[in-house]
């Protein structure tokens, strides 16, 4: 994903459905039907009012004003973890459109799925930051994510080679 913001470019439907695993556990994002390139100046994008959009991925700035931007991804990324960390439930399912977006509004957010730590969740609830300034970027999700595997993995016993 930093790939695609650094190419100005926002993908606005990444969900697991779009989502490829490979072997030795690469994951390849897919869909790229949404896909639209940022305004230089803004750094967002304005959608129309003509295409559908996946609801239940779309962040409180999409849902309200139709703005796409690397952070309305983030918001997206985040529900993307929950669905990955709940077993594949889909987001809000007991909520119809409306509920949904009265529920964000308030405030509230998706609970703590069973699998996930919660430092994971941590970082899935900066990804649904209301305030698009302070929400988490790409780049930052990046780093808290590989901390995160690190420290998991430091007393399994394996052996790390020196990066050349």
């Amino acid at each position: 994903m930093e790939y695609l913001v650094s190419k100005r470019l926002v993908h606005r439907d990444l969900a697991a459905r779009n989502i490829l695993l490979m072997e030795n556990r690469i994951a390849k994002i897919t869909d790229f039907g949404l896909c639209c390139t940022c305004d230089d100046a803004t750094l967002s994008y304005q959608a129309s009012l003509q295409k559908k959009l996946p609801m239940r991925w779309l962040s409180l700035e999409a849902l309200l004003h139709r703005t796409f931007s690397e952070k309305s991804d983030v918001w997206a990324f985040g529900i993307l973890m929950h669905e990955v960390f709940s077993g594949g439930k889909v987001p809000y399912a007991t909520m119809e459109a409306d509920e949904i977006l009265e529920f964000l509004k308030s405030g509230k957010r998706l609970e703590c799925p069973g699998m996930a730590a919660d430092e994971v969740y941590e970082i899935m609830c900066s990804s649904w930051e209301e305030n698009v300034e302070t929400r988490i970027s790409f780049s930052e999700l990046s780093t808290k994510l590989r901390s995160i595997l690190l420290s998991e993995t430091q007393d399994y016993g394996y052996i790390f080679g020196k990066e050349e």
